[in-house]
């Protein structure tokens, strides 16, 4: 009897009504709560049942409030008995709910947590009771009961080296994880390897090396194999992003729509026209979507890639991809005229974000002015423009270089003597992207060359 006593005291029903109903009030305020409160937080069933259709229905970019919710819970007979809808109703009467929200949410978190330690105690207490279990039995679960307070605080893991090496021997039979370009670029997939999940790529070049080319091809090519990737462009719009991408996807390799065409609405025949049309059936397939941002901070970023996860989970996908165009232009929570600290700490979040939920990031990144002055343009890693942080924090850092930009840069004149041994020197590196892995934390650097069709904004793996 004291022992149910003590455990009713360890939850707050109010406290649970209050939630649901300032959710129900403002659903703006779900994104705050759903990625620390879970449907099992909850010491009364029904209000995880029915906070589980609020989350769903957010993440779907749906509303949910007492109407809209009712087709989802018009059965359940724990909101029956209480009165159904109206009671939902009734739910969202109280304004002070909202103000109290972050209160009443860290509460039933915290109850829930004791209400687990209670359960594994009381188990190990029983457990221990009984002479047929050895005392290493009875530590083991107390120790699992205890441990269970401290693995998640405020998205720190603590663990044990022991129950880490169990994940890592388990992770052995689970399926290879990581993105590729679905064999869009070969030729890179093959040097980069997948990118793993809570690892920061960063895919880096001189403006006029084809970077967002290479990246829309790859975000097609992964999304076409099913990866779910999510591209976040802070220097074009979408309907530009857009006109590339149906350029890419429509070429085949040999033919296609060129971008111009595409972008200017001028198609040569209805077979153009139709070719681009049909183009829309592909991207309906693809688990790709598009975040078209001019200003965006690092913990913005956050909040979206969070948002989509959710959506993508919702709808049967997985997001596995982050990519964004580029780092740069992304700002830090904080203002500072220090563009070293402002692109350090906005590194430092892209990997927070690879790692927090479990995705590959892939950054584009701009390099120094410096490149232009030397005679070997070639990229290294002291050309990380601003920061020296994206290095440390890459997994991965690959470079791109096409010799064939700065070789048009530099054309003679056709009656300049050099003007024979510059046409040569062209037609050896025309249409020649470089892929230069500078680094790989997890294996070895290494070089490829794929193809650059300009005319299609495309990106090809090795040259056949």
């Amino acid at each position: 009897m004291i022992e149910s006593q003590k455990i009713e005291a360890v939850k707050n029903v109010e406290s649970e009504a209050a939630i649901i109903g300032a959710l129900m009030m403002e659903n703006k305020l779900i994104d705050r709560v759903a990625d620390r409160l879970s449907a099992e937080d909850f010491s009364e069933a029904l209000f995880g049942r029915i906070y589980s259709v609020i989350v769903r229905e957010a993440s779907l970019g749906r509303a949910a409030n007492p109407v809209t919710l009712k087709p989802y819970l018009d059965e359940d007979p724990a909101l029956q008995e209480l009165g159904g809808v109206g009671y939902l109703a009734q739910l969202t009467g109280n304004g002070l709910a909202m103000l109290a929200l972050e209160t009443s949410v860290q509460q039933v978190i915290d109850m829930a947590r004791r209400r687990k330690l209670i359960d594994g105690l009381t188990e190990a207490a029983a457990l221990a009771a009984s002479m047929d279990a050895t005392n290493e039995e009875v530590v083991a679960i107390a120790d699992a009961a205890l441990s269970s307070m401290s693995e998640t605080q405020d998205g720190v893991v603590q663990i044990s080296a022991a129950k880490a090496f169990d994940e890592m021997i388990a992770g052995y039979d689970e399926p290879t994880n990581g993105v590729t370009s679905g064999g869009q670029i070969d030729c890179l997939d093959e040097v980069l390897g997948p990118i793993k999940p809570h690892h920061l790529d960063v895919l880096a070049g001189r403006p006029g090396m084809g970077k967002t080319s290479a990246a829309l091809s790859y975000a097609t090519g992964a999304a076409s194999a099913g990866h779910g990737v999510l591209f976040v462009s802070l220097e074009m719009n979408r309907r530009e992003l857009m006109q590339r991408a149906t350029s890419d996807v429509i070429f085949d390799g040999r033919s296609g729509i060129p971008y111009e065409a595409i972008r200017d609405g001028r198609f040569t025949s209805d077979n153009a026209r139709r070719r681009v049309y049909e183009a829309g059936r592909v991207f309906r397939d693809m688990p790709l979507h598009l975040v078209d941002a001019s200003s965006l901070t690092i913990g913005r970023l956050n909040m979206i890639v969070r948002r989509y996860k959710r959506r993508m989970e919702a709808a049967g996908q997985k997001l596995e991809l982050v990519m964004v165009d580029y780092l740069q232009l992304l700002r830090p929570d904080f203002r500072t005229d220090n563009m070293n600290l402002a692109v350090s700490e906005v590194s430092r979040g892209l990997k927070a974000i690879a790692k927090q939920y479990d995705v590959g990031v892939l950054a584009l990144a701009q390099l120094n002015r410096s490149v232009e002055s030397r005679t070997d343009k070639r990229p290294m890693l002291s050309d990380l423009r601003d920061s020296g942080q994206i290095e440390q924090d890459a997994d991965a850092v690959v470079f791109l270089y096409r010799d064939e930009y700065y070789l048009r840069q530099g054309k003679p004149s056709e009656t300049d003597p050099k003007f024979i041994d510059w046409q040569a020197a062209l037609d050896r590196c025309e249409g020649q992207i470089d892929f230069i892995v500078a680094k790989r934390r997890n294996g070895p650097g290494g070089a490829a060359t794929g193809r650059f069709f300009g005319a299609y904004q495309a990106v090809r793996g090795a040259i056949q």
